[in-house]
């Protein structure tokens, strides 16, 4: 009996949520070690899904988030990261987003030295991909209609897998996926949230001002379980998003 409470309190303290509203994820240096997995609260196949974060860096290459794990089988992808395009002023970038190795690029332009924040919606029964970037969507494209994409082996923060797409037009089934280095991140991330449904446009909006009360029912940062591998660490905050439908401005988070 006593050794089932122990086990029961150290099942409970491993599944310990944590309100990450406050803080980031702070890549220092740009290494393949160095990255962090979230355990998402539903792990079924997901035939729809939105995903939004936040991220701050010098720019470059580099990947966001990442389906999957270095020790990961399985055969279903979803990955979001980077490129610079060059000889474009303002510099330009492609957010290239991979489902089942299948990848689209979508150019934006990007600001140096400021938070960039997207989303990503997809719904498996047409295809139809968006994403929005800082509030301003993309043209509708059309990804992996009928497919589904398998949580079980957790997401990850700051690296993508080897063989997620990028670079390739199909993926291999059944190959262990290896990080793809020349994509790390070095920088920080925050205000990671998924569904497993297509948020509205109005809804998107609220996620970009950081509503309290908008959250993710897959992934929510306001509740979230994670690991860190290498250097990542946790750091506060400096800037917090505040707006209203009219507008929207950084300030000075509060710490207390």
């Amino acid at each position: 009996m006593e050794m089932r409470v122990l086990w029961l309190l150290l099942f409970a303290g491993s599944m310990a949520q944590e309100d990450m509203d406050r803080n980031v994820f702070l890549f220092p240096g740009k290494t393949s070690a160095d990255y962090v997995i979230l355990t998402p609260v539903v792990i079924q196949p997901l035939n729809k899904l939105t995903v939004c974060l936040r991220s701050y860096t010098e720019g470059g290459k580099f990947a966001l988030l990442s389906v999957g794990t270095p020790e990961s089988y399985i055969n279903n992808i979803f990955s979001i990261a980077q490129d610079v395009i060059g000889g474009f002023t303002p510099q330009y970038y492609n957010s290239n987003i991979a489902i089942n190795g299948l990848l689209v690029s979508i150019r934006t332009n990007t600001n140096v030295l400021d938070w960039t924040h997207r989303c990503v919606t997809w719904d498996s029964n047409t295809g139809v991909l968006q994403l929005w970037v800082n509030g301003k969507v993309s043209p509708r494209t059309v990804l992996q209609k009928g497919s589904s994409i398998d949580l079980k082996d957790g997401i990850s923060l700051g690296h993508i897998l080897a063989n997620s797409g990028f670079g390739r037009n199909q993926m291999s089934s059944n190959i262990r996926k290896e990080v793809s280095s020349g994509y790390s991140f070095q920088g920080e991330i925050t205000d990671v949230h998924m569904w497993n449904e297509v948020l509205s446009p109005e809804t998107i909006r609220k996620v970009l001002l950081n509503n309290r009360y908008v959250n993710g029912n897959v992934i929510s940062w306001r509740s979230l379980n994670y690991t860190l591998n290498g250097d990542v660490i946790v750091q506060p905050k400096l800037q917090c998003r505040y707006g209203s439908e009219s507008g929207s401005s950084y300030s000075q988070c509060s710490m207390e």
